[in-house]
C-alpha cells in the first residue's frame, strides 16, 4: 500500500483521538437518548445524508435491540425489520410498532428469501451483523439483486475487514467494493474508443454483454469504515458522449 501511495502520501503523520463535542444531528439525538446501541459516531452524518426516502428497512444484526428501536423513532412511518442468527433477539420483536424481528443466519439464502417474501422489497438494508468477509458479501450478493429500485445497502463497521479475527476468507468487503466498482465500469471494458458512445457517429455501439450488476449499481460510497452502494432508479443504458 505505501510504495502505491508514493512517498507524500504515504509520509508517517500523527492521527489523534478527538474527545470534542459530538455533531449535531437528529439521528443522533434519538441516540443520545437509546439505551443498547453500539456505534461509530462518525455513522450519524452518513444515515442522515441517505436514509432520506425509507419505506422498508432490514436491518442485519440486532444484538440488544437498541438500533432497531433508533430506527422505529428516527424513521416513525417506516417498517422495520431486524434479523439476527441468535434465537435470543425474538424477545425484541414488536409487530404492534411495526418492528419485526427473523431469527436466521444471514448467509442463508432461503432464510433471505422468506424475509423478502414476508416484508419486502426493502428499500433500505443496513448490514451491522456478524462482520466477516463471507458475510458482508455472501448478504450483499443475495439482497442488492433484490433492493427496490432507488433504494441504497449500507454496510458499517467494514474496519473488521482488516482485524484477524474476521477475516475468514482471504477477499474483503473492501475488495469486493472494488470490483463493484470494475462492474459498475463493465460496459467501458468492452470498448476501446470515445466514438463508439458518440451520438451520431458511425463507431457508435448499439448494445454490449454486461453483469447485470452494471445495470443496477447507480453509485457507490467509501466512508470510513462505511460502504454505501446505491441501486439506480431503472435499469441504466450505455452512456452518450457528444462533441461540439
Amino acid at each position: 500500500m505505501l510504495d502505491a501511495l508514493g512517498p507524500d502520501l504515504a509520509r508517517q503523520v500523527p492521527m489523534r483521538s478527538d474527545d470534542s463535542a459530538p455533531g449535531d444531528t437528529a439521528i443522533g439525538r434519538v441516540f443520545e437518548t437509546t439505551e443498547n446501541v453500539h456505534k461509530l459516531r462518525h455513522y450519524f452524518p452518513i444515515y442522515q445524508s441517505v436514509l432520506t426516502r425509507t419505506e422498508r428497512m432490514l436491518e442485519i444484526g440486532v444484538d440488544r435491540g437498541g438500533s432497531l428501536r433508533m430506527w422505529r423513532e428516527y424513521l416513525p412511518d417506516a417498517t422495520i425489520v431486524g434479523l439476527d442468527i441468535s434465537p435470543k433477539v425474538a424477545q425484541y420483536d414488536d409487530p404492534q410498532n411495526d418492528i419485526h424481528v427473523r431469527v436466521g443466519d444471514q448467509t442463508d439464502t432461503s432464510f433471505l428469501s422468506s424475509v423478502l417474501e414476508e416484508f419486502g422489497p426493502f428499500d433500505t438494508v443496513l448490514d451491522d451483523g456478524g462482520h466477516t468477509n463471507k458475510q458482508m458479501i455472501a448478504s450483499f450478493q443475495y439482497l442488492f439483486p433484490r433492493l427496490k429500485p432507488g433504494g441504497v445497502y449500507i454496510v458499517e463497521d467494514v474496519c473488521a475487514n482488516y482485524w484477524t479475527l474476521y477475516r475468514d476468507q482471504r477477499e474483503s468487503f473492501v475488495d469486493f467494493t472494488k470490483w463493484l466498482m470494475d462492474a459498475m465500469h463493465a460496459h467501458y471494458q468492452q470498448m476501446s474508443s470515445v466514438y463508439q458512445l458518440m451520438e451520431g457517429h458511425q463507431k457508435r455501439v448499439k448494445e454490449v454483454r454486461v453483469p447485470f450488476a452494471t445495470t443496477i449499481i447507480d453509485r457507490i460510497e467509501v466512508f470510513d469504515s462505511v460502504v454505501v452502494v446505491h441501486r439506480a432508479a431503472e435499469s441504466k443504458h450505455l452512456p452518450r458522449a457528444v462533441f461540439r
